[in-house]
């Protein structure tokens, strides 16, 4: 699915447009793939392991815009991509088809000026249009900023995964999952 260009206000007053990424943006988002993972251990991957080509970033792009039910929302300051948020169908099964899975990242210059506030309601505006009944996630269970920001628009914790991720220094931290009715 494709949400055209939406903008609004931050914060600190600067203007933030929201927009499915397309596969003009394909090196825009492979940069910004390897910058949040380098800036902090909460995503999923580490920089090292993104080692997609532009091709195959154009074709994920291009698929989720033509999509009935997976969408990708980036967020552009001054047309720089300061934000990316997605869902996408657990399994597109009769039993499980009800259930999105929901995943975001921001640049860590653009913390704490409302693109993660922002991203979070246009995707679940966008989940119900889809027609989803639920919107689940995983998180880290150390990330306490994201966890508010989860709990302020409705998500609730309904599991843990113990050492659900190993990270670098050999340490482990557990996985919540979260999710949310619609």
């Amino acid at each position: 699915m494709e949400l055209k260009q939406k903008e609004i206000k931050l914060k600190d007053g600067t203007i933030c447009i929201l927009r499915s990424p397309n596969e003009d943006d394909a090196e825009k988002m492979i940069e910004y793939l390897k910058m949040t993972s380098e800036e902090t251990y909460f995503m999923i991957r580490c920089a090292e392991e993104i080692n997609i080509t532009i091709d195959k970033e154009i074709e994920i792009l291009k698929d989720n815009l033509n999509s009935s039910e997976n969408m990708m929302i980036g967020a552009f300051v001054n047309n720089e991509l300061a934000g990316n948020a997605g869902i996408s169908c657990v399994r597109n099964f009769i039993k499980l088809k009800h259930r999105a899975v929901f995943g975001i990242s921001i640049k860590e210059k653009y913390w704490n000026n409302g693109i993660g506030n922002a991203l979070i309601k246009e995707i679940i505006n966008q989940a119900k249009q889809i027609g989803y009944e639920q919107i689940e996630l995983g998180v880290f269970s150390d990330n306490k900023k994201a966890i508010a920001l989860y709990k302020k628009h409705g998500f609730e914790a309904w599991g843990t995964t113990k050492n659900a991720f190993r990270l670098k220094d050999g340490t482990y931290r557990d996985e919540i999952i979260m999710g949310r009715m619609i």
